[in-house]
Order: structure tokens, then C-alpha cells, then sequence
């Protein structure tokens, strides 16, 4: 066949090979993608980062938001909250919040101009959470509230850099400031989630108080 045969109809057919062949495959994919978020950097429109982010999946955005809210949830319990219900609460929301408020972001970036679909915005978006789900594991184990509190920022600023080095090569130039403003609400939001639900984010419950015996008669 012709070499400028379009890339579709080069790629291997893949209905015949081995399931493990085919999991390793999207698991380097997945790798590809989370590497190009832990490296910052200013994507024009057409670097290989946007190139490799354009060939988008739900499977890695889906693992890290349950893990980032697993997290959560274990970092509620270790926080002395014995509620399952407020527990549940925090595992539901912050499984909302990605989602919805990815949807949200890319609804909005695509009537603001964007050349992106909507399941490539949500995929970006959901892996720059992969910085937060790291911080709220780590949070796990730091006990100061303060060093833990800006770690908390880092990996929100982490994140927001990672989501505009893509975003800035998709969005006209003259509302890219539009754009991000809700992107940027979006992963403060995440960092404030995992700042209240870590351990010792909440002062210690005070002891009720001992009731006082009751004062005896005196005998006449």
C-alpha cells in the first residue's frame, strides 16, 4: 500500500491478539499521557504532548478519580469522623465534582472556540487531577497541618500549569483568560476538598464533661 495511505487504515488490526497485548498497549498509552502531565510545559497546537493527549481515553481520568476519592474517604475516617454517612458524602462528591465540573469546563471551552471534543477536554482535565490524587495520598501521612496545607497548593498550581500548557494551544488567544478562570476554580476546589478531609484538618473534639455526683442529704 501507499505510504500516504491515511493513519487509519494503516493502524494493525488488533481483534486477533492476545488480551494482555492489548491491556499493555493502553496501559503505555495511559503512561504517555500522565507523563506529559507531570511535565509541564507550553504545548503549542500541534507538539507531540496535545498529539498524544487528542487520542483520548476515560480509562486513566476513571482510575484516578476513584482513587482520589478512596483517599479521601480513608482520609475522613483517619480524621476521627466515625460517620459512615459524611464518609460516603466525601466519596460522592468528590466523585461529582470531577466529572461535573470537567463537563462543565468543556462545554464552556467549546462555545468559547476550542478545537477539542468534548471527551478529549474530560480526559485532559480528569488526568491533571493525577497531581491532587498524589497529594491526598501523601497528605495521608503528613501529620502537620501547615507543611500538608502547602504541599496542597503546590499540587494544585501543579495541576493548573499542566491543564494550561494544553489549553493555551486550543483556545483563541483573545479568551484564553475565559478558558481558564474555570479551570483554574476547578482544581482549587480539589486542593480545598483534600486540605479539610485529611488528618488533623479539624481540631480534636472536645471531652463531654464527667456529670458531678449529686451532693448526699446530711442526716439531722
Amino acid at each position: 500500500m501507499s505510504a500516504q495511505q491515511p493513519r487509519a487504515l494503516r493502524r494493525e488490526a488488533t481483534l486477533d491478539e492476545p488480551i494482555l497485548t492489548t491491556i499493555w498497549r493502553d496501559v503505555k498509552k495511559v503512561l504517555e499521557k500522565l507523563f506529559h502531565v507531570m511535565v509541564p510545559r507550553t504545548f503549542s497546537r500541534h507538539s507531540q504532548g496535545v498529539d498524544a493527549l487528542r487520542d483520548w481515553d476515560l480509562w486513566g481520568p476513571l482510575i484516578i478519580c476513584l482513587l482520589l476519592s478512596v483517599f479521601l474517604y480513608v482520609a475522613t475516617a483517619s480524621n476521627g469522623s466515625d460517620n459512615s454517612t459524611q464518609q460516603s458524602a466525601v466519596f460522592a462528591a468528590s466523585f461529582v465534582i470531577i466529572w461535573v465540573g470537567a463537563g462543565i469546563i468543556t462545554l464552556n471551552t467549546m462555545m468559547l472556540g476550542g478545537t477539542l471534543g468534548f471527551f478529549q477536554s474530560v480526559s485532559i482535565l480528569g488526568y491533571c487531577v493525577f497531581p491532587l490524587m498524589i497529594s491526598a495520598f501523601i497528605c495521608l501521612y503528613v501529620p502537620n497541618t501547615l507543611a500538608r496545607s502547602g504541599m496542597v497548593v503546590f499540587f494544585v498550581a501543579w495541576s493548573i500549569i499542566s491543564s494550561i500548557g494544553f489549553f493555551a494551544g486550543v483556545v483563541p488567544d483573545g479568551k484564553k483568560a475565559l478558558a481558564m478562570y474555570p479551570v483554574v476554580l476547578f482544581y482549587v476546589v480539589l486542593g480545598w476538598m483534600v486540605v479539610l478531609s485529611t488528618p488533623g484538618s479539624s481540631p480534636d473534639p472536645q471531652p463531654s464533661p464527667q456529670p458531678q455526683p449529686s451532693p448526699q442529704p446530711t442526716p439531722p
